[in-house]
């Protein structure tokens, strides 16, 4: 599970991660991580907190509250492990994290029984 979501991160930041000039060469894979931690660790938090419903939700809405919190999450350990200013890190959390979220729902509606991608698996 946390490989192919960082399969789908690396797909969907080569823009705004790995070709943004904001972000050395050399933290590209850190920052990756960081928004793969980012995202399992708002579906942890919401699991611990009860909301079985929100995270099943998360793949259609891919702004919403759950969204923000992942980018919020994301935006502080990119700024702080990796030196980007704010500006930049809310611009790649922006464009990234809706994404990765839109991805979700592709592979949640492609999938079939066992198969599918599963946010609650996580």
């Amino acid at each position: 599970m946390l490989d192919e979501l960082i399969n789908i991160i690396k797909a969907q930041g080569q823009e705004s991660v790995i070709n943004n000039a904001e972000v050395p060469n050399e933290h590209n894979d850190g920052v990756i991580q960081a928004a793969g931690s980012s995202i399992i660790d708002t579906i942890k938090g919401m699991l611990a907190n009860g909301q079985h419903d929100e995270v099943a939700n998360i793949a259609n809405e891919p702004n919403g509250a759950a969204a923000q919190a992942m980018q919020g999450g994301f935006i502080d350990k990119i700024m702080n492990q990796f030196g980007i200013s704010g500006t930049a890190a809310k611009s790649i959390a922006a464009s990234l994290i809706p994404s990765v979220i839109a991805q979700f729902q592709n592979k949640s509606a492609g999938a079939s029984g066992a198969g599918g991608f599963d946010l609650a698996s996580i």
